[in-house]
């Protein structure tokens, strides 16, 4: 497995609430630059967290704690309830463990009550992969070819409309409607979130995309899909769309990991 990952705080953000997991590893950093690894190894799991701005008491720290803790409390309800897996793979059930925990250890606190986090991840074993995500974080799946699709699915008031057929994909509506509709949250009431996972499974040369919206937000998922090369190495990907992003503005936080068979 080649692998690549980028974090950075962006152009406009003073504070970078995105994190990254990768093979168990947590990153939080303003800017983290392009970084390549390969590793042989018939397991790997990798996430992409983007916390809410908007949330927790204190905002300048509780988005933060919410990352951090969401990523380790996954990390671990994966290694402690090896029952729960879904023909060995993560399952929704590890998800809903991690946002109990991230509840029992920010809600007691004002400063950190109501910290949420968005939360995108790839469970990879063997040739078979769960995706499963919470928000509006994406995952995207691109073949040597370069055959690409959405394997991620956005929880935001617009998609639930959509969903309901009260509203449609090919209509650009305003901003407000891009807001989430569930997301990992510190808050004991808060059990009842969406969950989407996908069953996946990669060939050799297939690659799979991680990313925050401060990605495809600011490129557009055309745009995305156009700069995609598959004869480019993860790096070099990874640094196409970071540079693009860069080009565009960089408004938000942005957060990106690609990963080949």
């Amino acid at each position: 497995m080649n692998i690549a990952y980028t974090l950075h705080r962006g152009k406009v953000c003073r504070q970078q609430q995105d994190g990254l997991l990768i093979d168990g590893a947590i990153y939080q950093a303003a800017a983290l630059p392009v970084t390549a690894l390969t590793l042989e190894k018939d397991e790997l799991l990798v996430a992409v967290a983007d916390g809410v701005a908007a949330s927790g008491g204190d905002r300048r720290i509780a988005p933060q704690q919410a990352i951090r803790i969401a990523l380790e409390e996954l990390v671990q309800a994966v290694r402690d309830h090896p029952e729960w897996l879904q023909e060995g793979l993560v399952a929704n059930r590890h998800l809903r463990r991690a946002q109990a925990r991230l509840a029992e250890r920010l809600a007691g606190n004002p400063r950190t009550c109501g910290a949420a986090t968005t939360l995108a991840l790839v469970h990879l074993k063997g040739r078979r992969a769960a995706v499963l995500n919470v928000g509006d974080s994406r995952v995207y799946g691109a073949s040597r070819a370069g055959q690409w699709r959405r394997l991620s699915k956005d929880h935001t008031v617009l998609q639930d409309l959509i969903d309901r057929d009260e509203a449609s994909p090919d209509i650009a509506y305003a901003s407000l409607y891009q807001a989430l509709a569930h997301a990992l949250c510190a808050d004991p009431e808060e059990t009842d979130f969406a969950i989407h996972r996908a069953r996946v499974a990669p060939a050799p040369g297939d690659t799979l995309i991680l990313c925050s919206d401060g990605v495809h937000d600011e490129l557009g998922e055309e745009r995305m899909r156009a700069l995609f090369d598959p004869a480019l190495d993860v790096a070099a990907q990874v640094k196409v769309w970071r540079d693009a992003v860069w080009r565009k503005g960089a408004h938000d936080n942005l957060s990106l990991i690609v990963m080949r068979l």
